[in-house]
């Protein structure tokens, strides 16, 4: 059996370094434009550079949600941010629109598209088909039992993820 990568949530840079320093493979962060939480704290351009430094020096992961739903008036800018997320080394970009998921794909070959669970994926032919869109890995919804979770992972052929502990 894989082992599953360990997946933990940091608010700022001392909590991403505790994070990798007990070992997490893999941190997720918000910055502070194109994400859901934009009224936290959240990470600046700078803050993203040395997070993902930080986690490379130590062979983990860095990934930047950019889960918003963008209105018309949310989209100024967003090429330009993936763009830099991409040249600072970010691995992954979490996305819940399949507009900035395409942005995302469009600009990058690098950088991983994860789909957040804010789509709601509960089962294979939803995988599959984002699979053929381009996406890397998806979030499964929060209301799959474990015996879906079973069920999904035994039949498709991408990666996933699940929430086990926190906001449920």
């Amino acid at each position: 059996m894989k082992r599953p990568e360990l997946l933990a949530p940091a608010g700022d840079l001392a909590r991403l370094k505790t994070a990798v320093h007990f070992g997490a493979d893999a941190v997720y962060i918000g910055g502070k434009k194109f994400s859901l939480r934009s009224r936290a704290s959240n990470f600046d351009l700078d803050d993203i550079e040395e997070g993902v430094r930080y986690a490379h020096q130590h062979q983990a992961k860095l990934y930047v949600t950019v889960n918003m739903i963008p209105h018309q008036e949310d989209l100024e800018g967003l090429e330009e941010y993936l763009r830099a997320l991409d040249q600072i080394g970010v691995d992954a970009v979490i996305v819940a629109s399949l507009y900035i998921a395409k942005v995302a794909r469009d600009i990058s070959e690098r950088m991983e598209v994860h789909l957040s669970t804010q789509q709601s994926s509960a089962n294979i032919e939803t995988l599959n088909f984002y699979k053929d869109l381009g996406i890397d890995r998806v979030v499964l919804a929060r209301e799959c039992s474990l015996e879906d979770i079973e069920q999904i992972v035994n039949g498709q052929t991408m990666p996933v993820e699940v929430f086990i502990h926190g906001g449920m």
